[in-house]
């Protein structure tokens, strides 16, 4: 009788040894409870605990990311902004992370938003925007500071997007154009600057050298030649000093053709040159 006893009990009692063995992977951290008393760490592989006494937590020393869900931010400069962000931390103490705090996934999370909103709330809106990273690593180290007491480890806090009203949208658009309408003001005033000083040494050039400027006159012409208008040139009338400074000046400038002032004085010679020829003929006879 006690040996079919015993035989009747050995498959019992092989299920309840069989039913306290536990794979513990590499990346979990086991902790073993005895009677709800921490008991230490088990290491990974295969363990083996003692059914209905004792028992395990498995506390995931992998990094982990939590989405830390869209909420409205007002900035220093009362702007309400909507920030999406994420946060990624790890466990690097089990037993405080256990033992210290009942849910410390929900508690990083909470706190994240917590930090992020104070420090967002202290920060001007063109601050926030140029200056993303910065912020970001501010709150990281915030929140490092208070969790650390709970055994995790804040990896990174990333903003993933910041929402404006579409007000505040159109205005920023409205100064991004004005900024690019003042840059291109500004560089075609350099430009001028610069081509005017190119012409003026060309003219200069070209006055001091009159095979340049006869040159320079030739081409003026040639390139005249398609034109509808009609301008004339004294091709005979060698050309003086002061006319040729301000011919140089024009030609420099592609105009191809004299100030007006100096076409009323070629004009006023060439009336004048008749009277005293009458004038001379008048006395012969």
């Amino acid at each position: 009788m006690e040996l079919i006893a015993l035989l009747m009990l050995a498959p019992i009692v092989g299920l309840y040894l069989v039913s306290g063995l536990r794979q513990i992977h590499q990346w979990e951290a086991p902790l073993k409870f005895t009677v709800g008393r921490y008991a230490g760490r088990l290491e990974p592989g295969l363990t083996w605990i003692i059914p209905g006494v004792q028992r395990i937590i498995r506390v995931d020393t992998r990094i982990r990311n939590k989405d830390l869900f869209q909420q409205q931010v007002i900035t220093a400069d009362n702007v309400t902004a909507s920030i999406d962000a994420v946060i990624y931390y790890k466990v690097i103490d089990p037993e405080k992370a256990v033992l210290n705090v009942q849910d410390y996934d929900h508690a990083v999370r909470d706190r994240a938003k917590v930090v992020l909103r104070d420090i967002v709330g202290e920060t001007r809106l063109d601050d926030l925007l140029a200056h993303r990273e910065e912020i970001a690593l501010k709150v990281r180290k915030a929140v490092e500071q208070f969790v650390s007491q709970w055994g995790l480890h804040v990896e990174a806090i990333a903003m993933q997007d910041i929402q404006l009203p579409q007000q505040m949208q159109e205005v920023i658009a409205r100064v991004a154009i004005a900024e690019r309408d003042r840059q291109y003001v500004v560089i075609k005033s350099r430009a001028d600057v610069e081509s005017a000083k190119n012409f003026a040494q060309a003219a200069e050039i070209l006055a001091s050298s009159p095979g340049a400027m006869e040159l320079r006159r030739l081409e003026a012409l040639q390139n005249m030649s398609g034109r509808t208008s009609r301008v004339i040139f004294d091709l005979a009338k060698p050309y003086e000093t002061s006319r040729t400074r301000v011919a140089a000046t024009a030609m420099a400038l592609g105009e191809g053709q004299a100030p007006h002032g100096e076409e009323d004085e070629a004009g006023q010679e060439e009336v004048a040159a008749p009277s005293h020829e009458s004038q001379a003929r008048r006395a012969a006879r």
